[in-house]
């Protein structure tokens, strides 16, 4: 079973501290689903520090995370902490923004 959730109903247009991911990633570890779709449609920022705890915390649940609608600006935020890492030869096994098109905003 799958369940959606729309991040903006959860945040807001932005994404701001480190505590607001780590405590939205506890509460998902605790649905029944296996599969999670999280909705980032009317997400217009996601802060580097926000982007980088949620790298870390989704390499951590036990969960599959789909990205959806996610707009270019939030995508460029994710690219670069991912680019962050590998300069400090930390390997990133996720797959942010490369996913199907079609869930990906234009």
């Amino acid at each position: 079973m799958t369940r959606k959730i729309s991040l903006s109903h959860e945040f807001g247009e932005n994404i701001f501290t480190r505590n607001t991911i780590s405590a939205f990633f506890e509460k998902l570890s605790k649905e029944k689903e296996a599969e999670i779709i999280l909705d980032f449609k009317d997400i217009k920022f996601v802060s580097r520090s926000c982007a980088d705890e949620y790298l870390k915390q989704k390499e951590k649940i036990r969960k599959k995370i789909v990205e959806a609608n996610m707009s270019k600006e939030v995508c460029s935020m994710f690219n670069a902490v991912k680019i962050q890492y590998k300069k400090a030869g930390i390997e990133i096994s996720l797959d942010i923004c490369s996913g199907p098109k079609s869930l990906v905003a234009a």
